[in-house]
């Protein structure tokens, strides 16, 4: 005689399907389930409810007889930055992220206005916050400012492929999501420098969702044939730079990660222009990776990883009491970071 399969296992089943793997499941489910709990037919369909409702997907088509899976928004997507033959499957990353997103909106304490239309204009106004250049804090501060949330996505457990950058345009405001898994201060710069362009640029709309795969050595800076993504370069430079195309190079053949270090930050400090963004544009400009990453992680080697900085941002823009409690618990997964 065989046990029949219970509707829990069927709904798992479904998902992990569609691209929503069981570590992740596992990784948003509340501390509360247990295997005994999971037993439970009642209790679990509560379960497979939160798990829709974290993956913005209907509930009711999970519970047929052969259970399917629906997402409860339709947005169109624009998927930028693929690598050839590097390309993701970011349907759960996709997914988590509209959540997030229309949470973070929810409980934003600002209300949302434009960003200034031009990369020159938009400098200035950053600038005139505190700060030697347009740096991570800053730029963060400015699009608070405007009601435009970021958020820093961590990892989603084995075998979930994230997005560098993305934007999605919920009802009344654009949101940023950062996952690039890097520390760098830098490197989060540049790609929300990169989204903001998108915005200010229209390349995403209300009901769209653009989504930059990757932003990397093998993508960074004017070497992607897409128009948008050149013209988001292109303002994303000129804005973080205050020129337009700026390249840096150094005299001679040899310097290391020390020296390229200490001129970035002399020349940045004169310049108003990040030291960290110096030297990954030096990487872009002469292949020299190695040396260019070396140096930002001299610069930035007593400061707080760039996710700690986004995130800190976040639950100061927010009002977490305007959200449910496993609304709150959920960010807490999937950003890594909490409330204080």
């Amino acid at each position: 005689m065989t046990t029949p399969d219970r509707q829990i296992d069927k709904i798992f089943g479904a998902l992990e399907s569609a691209g929503f793997p069981r570590s992740l499941q596992n990784m948003l489910l509340p501390e509360w389930v247990t295997p005994e709990v999971l037993s439970d037919a009642a209790v679990s369909s509560e379960i497979a409810v939160i798990l829709a409702k974290r993956l913005g997907l209907r509930a009711s088509p999970l519970f047929t007889v052969s259970p399917r899976v629906e997402s409860l928004r339709r947005r169109d997507i624009k998927y930028k930055r693929s690598i050839p033959n590097k390309s993701k499957d970011l349907t759960a990353a996709t997914s988590i992220a509209v959540s997030i997103a229309e949470s973070i909106a929810s409980a934003c304490r600002i209300e949302f206005s434009p960003l200034p239309d031009s990369a020159d204009t938009l400098r200035r106004e950053v600038l005139a916050s505190p700060g030697y250049w347009i740096g991570l804090r800053n730029l963060l501060m400015t699009c608070w400012s405007h009601g435009i949330p970021v958020v820093y996505l961590a990892g989603l457990g084995q075998g979930v492929a994230k997005m560098d950058g993305m934007v999605v345009y919920t009802g009344d405001r654009p949101v940023i999501i950062l996952s690039k898994a890097s520390p760098l201060w830098a490197w989060q710069l540049f790609i929300l420098a990169h989204e903001i362009a998108h915005i200010v640029l229209g390349h995403v709309a209300p009901g769209e969702i653009l989504i930059d795969e990757e932003l990397g050595e093998d993508s960074y800076a004017l070497k992607d044939p897409d128009l948008d993504e050149r013209a988001a370069d292109m303002f994303a430079i000129e804005m973080l730079n205050g020129i337009k195309n700026a390249t840096y190079t150094v005299s001679g053949d040899q310097i290391n990660s020390r020296e390229l270090a200490h001129t970035a930050h002399k020349f940045g400090k004169a310049n108003q222009v990040d030291p960290g963004h110096i030297v990954l544009n030096f990487a872009n400009k002469t292949g020299k990776w190695d040396i260019g990453i070396a140096a930002a992680k001299l610069l930035e080697s007593e400061g707080q990883p760039a996710w700690a900085v986004i995130n800190d941002a976040m639950w100061g823009g927010i009002d977490p009491k305007a959200l449910p409690l496993d609304t709150v618990e959920f960010l807490d997964r999937v950003t890594g970071s909490s409330p204080e």
